[in-house]
């Protein structure tokens, strides 16, 4: 029709039409209020429909803006916090904090810039942007960014630092899986 409103079309008293099904609002002309204690219908998630995120496989890429806690067991100590004691069998560790502590069984060491680790960590790779003291065992990539410190005796199969970062201490290439247990 010719000069008339898109919402006058759509308004019917029987059945909707396929575009109206998907919004389970009443119009906004309509003289019905929206009962606020009263949950809306469930819609049907279809293909189009649904979030990228709750489609396997479709969620953002790894590293990038996941929550903690969304790639399996992890520990976050965050800031103004202290732990102390024997930490294993976690997929990744993110120190705000500080930590005092033997770790072992953890896949991932975060330490945020402000975050301090003290003690023995055997981890497959590690991220430091705040400060590591001890004895530190990486068998991937240790990655130490520019505030990155770390102190004591260190073995790791690949490094990357960034300008500005820190080492300080023993520092040892791991060749093969039986240098790392030495």
């Amino acid at each position: 029709m010719l000069g008339s409103k898109k919402d006058d079309d759509t308004k019917t008293t029987g059945s909707q039409d396929g575009a109206n099904k998907a919004n389970p609002l009443p119009p906004q002309n309509s003289s019905q209020g929206l009962n606020l204690h009263k949950p809306l219908p469930a819609t049907a998630q279809t293909a189009s429909t649904r979030r990228l995120a709750d489609i396997p496989g479709m969620g953002p890429a790894r590293g990038s803006t996941r929550p903690y806690g969304s790639e399996g067991k992890t520990l976050v100590v965050g800031r103004e916090i202290s732990l102390n004691g024997e930490i294993a069998a976690c997929d990744r560790l993110v120190v705000e904090g500080q930590v005092e502590a033997s770790l072992t069984g953890c896949r991932n060491l975060d330490i945020e810039q402000g975050g301090l680790f003290k003690g023995n960590a055997e981890i497959e790779e590690a991220e430091i942007s705040g400060r590591f003291e001890g004895n530190l065992t990486v068998q991937k990539r240790l990655r130490i960014r520019s505030s990155g410190h770390i102190k004591g005796k260190l073995k790791y199969g690949q490094i990357e630092i960034e300008a500005g970062g820190v080492i300080s201490g023993e520092v040892r290439f791991i060749s093969d899986k039986t240098d790392a247990k030495s």
